[in-house]
């Protein structure tokens, strides 16, 4: 599975909530899988992948409406998170390295800029994840 390294993010927040029922449907999917199954195989990208590939915002599967943010947002996160582009981890490894390089302030820093990050759903899942640790 390729992830774009923002939506190690976005899983975490997750709630059933989404861009459309499609969008919601496939997100549902991904992320019932990596929680069931937590020596998942997952590849960090920049570029398109399973979560986008139902994104209204998706472009001809190849690019998004809004690039430059999500651009950014990857590059904050493999920045953040010491991960490396194309390189595959499982998800619990992702998981133990996001709660061992994350706190609220900088998880607040990066996301404050998505559209979700208003609701709120995020910041309370990571504050979860935080203290797990």
């Amino acid at each position: 599975m390729k992830l774009r390294a923002h939506h190690i993010f976005c899983i975490q927040g997750y709630i059933g909530k989404g861009y459309d029922e499609d969008f919601t449907h496939n997100m549902d999917k991904i992320v019932k899988h990596l929680k069931s199954n937590p020596k998942a195989k997952i590849t960090i990208t920049d570029s398109i992948d399973c979560i986008c590939s139902k994104c209204p915002n998706n472009i001809n599967n190849s690019n998004c409406q809004t690039q430059d943010k999500v651009t950014a947002l990857d590059s904050k996160v493999i920045d953040l998170l010491n991960l490396e582009k194309d390189k595959t981890y499982t998800y619990n490894e992702l998981l133990e390295i996001l709660k061992n390089n994350l706190s609220i302030e900088k998880f607040s820093r990066i996301c404050s800029s998505c559209q979700w990050f208003e609701y709120g759903y995020c910041k309370e899942a990571m504050s979860k994840l935080l203290k797990m640790t």
